[in-house]
């Protein structure tokens, strides 16, 4: 009778989403080095907490060299729902060609508005960028 009064319920956690399980997991982008000039990456993990609310945790940029002087810029970009969008700042790695980039941590994004989506954006060098996967909100 125990199990199945466990069953049942393992069962309707797994049915029910609950805050606990709105993590939406990691995201990356990358511009891969070309001839001499260097390249970039971005990856953080999005984890949308309401409807109007999402953290872009561990946002991390990383500058993949070959030393060219070329920054490595990241933002996330998010969009609502009514189609309107908007951009985090600019960061950019400044520990040069180091191997683990630049951690930024948790970057916010709270608003009136509810938020549909989010991506992440890198710009390696001039014409050089990369988007992430689109990460949607399961709250809307």
């Amino acid at each position: 009778m125990l199990g199945a009064a466990l069953g049942i319920a393992v069962l309707s956690g797994l049915l029910v989403p609950s805050p606990a399980q709105a993590t939406d997991g990691a995201a990356s982008a990358s511009v891969p080095p070309y001839r001499d000039l260097g390249g970039g990456s971005v990856r953080a993990t999005i984890d949308f907490t309401s409807r109007t609310r999402v953290v872009v945790r561990n946002f991390t940029v990383r500058d993949i060299c070959p030393g060219d002087n070329a920054p490595v810029s990241a933002r996330f970009v998010w969009v609502h729902t009514d189609g309107t969008d908007g951009t985090s700042a600019w960061r950019s790695d400044t520990n040069g060609c180091g191997d683990h980039g630049t951690n930024f941590g948790n970057l916010t994004r709270t608003g009136r508005k509810p938020i549909r989506k989010v991506y992440l954006h890198v710009r390696a060098r001039e014409g050089s960028f990369d988007f992430s996967a689109d990460q949607y909100n399961q709250y809307n």
